[in-house]
């Protein structure tokens, strides 16, 4: 019984688990998919609000912009002012002159197909009043002429309130225009009619879901739903509630405003629209345990046997690291064949055997990749000692640092295999004496280091495509075949850098070689 509720007792807190560590963090992961989805349906309705906005905008502005046209084609016409301002001696006169001037222009035509009307108001006397003309004392009082003269603007829209021939009245939207252009001071205006029940009519045809108004400082102008009774005043916008998006637009000179009303919009709403995407979430929270459990368990066995074989690797290694001769042997070996050639005065052989000893030290003790500047240089220096020796007169050599650069930190053995790289494809090939040259300065913000021979040189095809792999160098290029060194070298300055070293050579044949790198001095002070 006991076992029993051991058992029972274990299932329990594996249940537990299984709720804490599996379900639980897909219930918040759901919850968090869900949101994000209703955040970007409701990120989508506000972009096609934003659109709705400006199609009404474009309508509205084409509507006017007929208007607009026809205006600046009048306040232009040298042909137009004139008869304006002509003084007529006759009612007669001023007839023959009107007939002529619609005779002489479509202007009849281009109103008649739009469906505008139109009235020029006049500072001028002789006329006689008419439908298209009249005389600018007709205009003192209206509402719209006492805009005009406050607003002081050269042309705009006015929204009102016009008196039918029943007595009722209607809104009316006109467009103005002052005639001034010929003469600054003219008092002359333009007042052409738009159409307001055509401007509701095209923005309800656009079709768009949302309910928008067109406002402006104080008053709802017209919408594509309530508020755009033709026969009742403008509404107060204060009226306006639940507005989602709004969207300032300026309309020949009149500040309007454009507001889309919000819709409510539910995560039941969500759920009918987005049910597919419901129904795929609990497939997947069924089926993702299932498949995690499982992938988990053979991801695990394939760990194992990769750490069996890693083990068995290095004992492997091991056995025959144990079979080789003990580095530190090596180096006691160097050191008793240098005693004794200074105790034979052979100063010169003692010489370059501690050379030998130094750099075979510096290959085998890796425990730090990083390394001072100056320490890098005592082994270049080294390595050159040595290749001196070998050389003789052939190979001369100059290192120069600048002090600040000495602290810096570089990869080890980085500037050594630039150096060797100069002297064993530039001074060995090469018949004649020549020289390395080692630099190293700050410049601005950056560390410069150059290492230049003049040795053999390098063909263009070959230097070209090594400084294409040394500013391209990755890890996987070190599996080919060549100067594998320097790539290797590139990449740790690369990684070292944040990839961000620059690499330069130039070759001449015959003449030598100069390379050149470039770091930011912040990256070498950071590894400090």
């Amino acid at each position: 019984m006991k076992r029993f509720f051991n058992k029972l007792e274990i299932k329990r807190k594996m249940a537990l688990l299984y709720i804490l560590c599996v379900v639980l963090p897909i219930i918040i992961s759901d919850g968090f998919v869900f949101k994000s989805i209703y955040n970007s349906e409701k990120s989508s309705i506000l972009h096609q609000m934003e659109n709705e906005a400006n199609a009404i905008n474009y309508t509205f502005f084409n509507q006017v912009d007929e208007a607009a046209k026809l205006g600046n084609a009048l306040y232009s016409s040298l042909y137009v002012h004139r008869f304006l301002h002509k003084e007529y001696s006759s009612n007669l006169e001023y007839y023959n002159a009107y007939q002529t001037f619609f005779d002489d222009t479509l202007l009849k035509l281009v109103t008649g197909q739009s469906g505008m009307d139109y009235c020029i108001y006049l500072d001028n006397n002789t006329i006689t009043n008419g439908a298209e003309f009249q005389k600018i004392t007709k205009a003192i009082g209206t509402d719209w002429y006492d805009y005009i003269l406050t607003s002081h603007l050269n042309k705009g829209l006015y929204f009102g309130m016009t008196k039918q021939p029943t007595g009722a009245l209607q809104r009316t939207i006109y467009y103005f225009q002052r005639l001034n252009y010929y003469k600054y001071n003219s008092p002359n205006i333009l007042l052409i009619k738009i159409d307001y029940s055509k401007c509701v009519d095209d923005i309800e045809n656009l079709n768009y879901p949302y309910k928008a108004y067109i406002c402006d400082n104080t008053r709802v102008l017209m919408s594509n739903g309530k508020y755009s009774n033709v026969s009742k005043e403008y509404a107060n916008k204060t009226l306006l509630e639940n507005i989602a998006y709004s969207q300032d637009c300026i309309v020949y000179g009149q500040e309007l405003e454009i507001k889309i009303k919000d819709v409510d919009y539910s995560f039941m709403d969500l759920f009918r629209k987005r049910w597919y995407q419901l129904l795929f979430m609990i497939v997947i929270n069924i089926a993702l345990p299932v498949f995690v459990s499982s992938l988990m368990h053979t991801n695990l066995k394939n760990r194992l046997r990769e750490q069996e074989a890693v083990v068995a690797r290095k004992n492997a290694e091991l056995i025959a690291l144990h079979s080789q001769i003990n580095p530190h042997f090596l180096f006691n070996a160097l050191e008793s064949i240098r005693m004794h050639s200074l105790l034979k005065k052979e100063e010169e052989t003692a010489k370059m055997v501690e050379h030998l000893a130094k750099l075979q030290r510096q290959y085998t003790e890796w425990n730090d990749d990083i390394i001072a500047i100056e320490n890098e240089l005592n082994f270049v220096e080294a390595y050159l000692q040595l290749q001196k020796y070998r050389f003789g007169d052939r190979l001369s050599f100059e290192i120069d640092i600048e002090e600040e650069c000495r602290k810096l930190l570089i990869p080890k053995l980085t500037l050594v295999t630039f150096v060797e790289n100069a002297v064993v494809h530039g001074i060995e090939s090469k018949t004649t004496p020549g020289w390395i040259f080692v630099r190293i300065y700050v410049k601005g913000e950056n560390v410069i280091i150059e290492i230049e021979d003049t040795g053999s040189g390098i063909p263009e095809d070959i230097a070209n495509e090594l400084l294409e792999n040394m500013r391209n160098a990755d890890i996987s290029m070190l599996k080919e075949k060549g100067r594998v060194g320097i790539v290797n070298a590139c990449v740790r300055l690369k990684m070292i850098s944040e990839d961000d070293v620059m690499f330069d050579m130039e070759s001449e044949i015959g003449t030598g070689t100069l390379f050149q790198i470039t770091i930011p001095m912040m990256y070498l002070k950071g590894m400090i």
